[in-house]
């Protein structure tokens, strides 16, 4: 049994090692005045129309643990064409397990994208979730380029803004790194409980 999981974790190794074009890992580092925040994604594309992802998040206070949030979603993605694809998703958020479907508009380019969703996410219930997800990376000089992302989302029910979220990010990018000005908001129920995080970022893609 040993040997056989040995030889199972040196042939995954192996195929990742293989298509590491197709693997992807982008990790990001908040440190605001309230808490410290920790998110990834990671993607692996399987042939030309699947893509699996892993969207994992953590929101930890400084002096206590009363205020933390978790997200981690693994979505399957199929792409209907160059701007549309199809999701589905199943993870655990507070308070606990959520399975979500959604469709996704895309259009990207050199310097920047621009996305929307929209689906259902049940969770003790069923909501309706959307999202837009905004970057833009003019060039500076040949190295550097500003860079500037948006990413809010909204869940509402029939009777009540259930969960928001807004990430804001101003700063630079150099090659794969970016790094510069943070600011998380979230809201809860109608917004009767905000949280905001306030400070620096660093980002890289890899």
């Amino acid at each position: 049994m040993k040997t056989t999981a040995i030889t199972l974790a040196l042939s995954t190794l192996v195929a990742v090692a293989t298509h590491a074009q197709q693997l992807s890992y982008t990790p990001e580092v908040v440190l605001g005045h309230r808490s410290y925040f920790y998110m990834h994604q990671v993607s692996y594309k399987i042939g030309d129309k699947l893509k699996i992802n892993n969207l994992s998040l953590f929101d930890t206070e400084y002096t206590n643990d009363k205020e933390n949030i978790f997200f981690i979603r693994n979505t399957a993605s199929y792409t209907i064409n160059k701007r549309f694809t199809l999701n589905a998703a199943f993870g655990m958020k507070n308070p606990g397990a959520f399975f979500s479907a959604f469709v996704q508009y895309r259009v990207s380019k050199p310097t920047q994208s621009f996305s929307y969703t929209i689906g259902s996410t049940y969770q003790k219930g069923f909501t309706l979730e959307q999202s837009l997800s905004f970057e833009y990376t003019p060039y500076l000089t040949a190295q550097k380029q500003a860079y500037f992302s948006l990413l809010a989302i909204g869940n509402v029910n029939t009777k009540m803004y259930q969960r928001g979220l807004q990430f804001i990010r101003l700063g630079l990018k150099q090659n794969k790194l970016m790094y510069g000005l943070a600011s998380n908001f979230d809201q809860f129920n109608n917004s009767k409980k905000t949280l905001e995080n306030i400070g620096a970022f660093v980002k890289h893609n890899f």
